[in-house]
């Protein structure tokens, strides 16, 4: 009777590590979130979280291949990177590349696609707009836009995420808790 129960136990556990696993997603985003607030001192900052999530949206509906989207979040997150460690200034780089991006999507026929595809066009210029938007206020009014922004973003990951259209469900699923958590804990933060 010992070992049966011990197995039970035993593959218990297993299942719930591997439920756990299977949440990697939500796992990652969620660390994010921690780093960002802990390095956050004006929200605006965040302003570029929720930029480079329309820009990777964007650049893999352009793309039309959804598994592509991890391989752009990565080229993203070492562009970022090589532009702070170059000391440049991240937003020239940032809009020039949504430009261009998104002329390639209008020219190659996105906005004839199925409708997800081509909102991401739309969703770029707002969730992008938005954001330039956010540097040019006060610290407190655009932390207060840079959330609302956030938490207008993940509407949308939830859309994505349902329809498993346009990118992966792990990324929308990591954009989605990031996104959320993040624009909550501006609000508490900025208050």
């Amino acid at each position: 009777m010992a070992e049966t129960s011990s197995t039970v136990a035993g593959s218990s556990a297993r299942r719930s590590l591997l439920a756990l696993a299977r949440r990697w997603p939500t796992w990652l985003a969620l660390g994010v979130v921690v780093q960002s607030v802990l390095d956050m001192g004006d929200a605006r900052g965040q302003a570029m979280i929720v930029f480079l999530a329309a820009l990777i949206y964007l650049g893999t509906a352009v793309l039309d291949r959804p598994g592509a989207v991890w391989v752009l979040f990565g080229a993203s997150v070492v562009a970022v990177t090589l532009l702070k460690v170059l000391d440049l200034d991240l937003w020239p780089a940032l809009v020039g590349g949504a430009v261009s991006i998104a002329v390639l999507g209008v020219v190659g026929g996105l906005l004839r696609r199925p409708r997800l595809a081509a909102a991401q066009v739309p969703a770029m210029l707002v969730f992008g707009g938005l954001s330039l938007l956010a540097l040019s206020l006060s610290p407190q009014v655009g932390g207060y836009l840079v959330a609302a922004a956030l938490l207008g973003h993940a509407t949308l990951d939830v859309i994505v995420w349902r329809a498993n259209k346009v990118v992966t469900r792990s990324m929308a699923e990591f954009c989605m808790v990031l996104d959320f958590t993040l624009g909550a804990a501006i609000i508490v933060i900025v208050s």
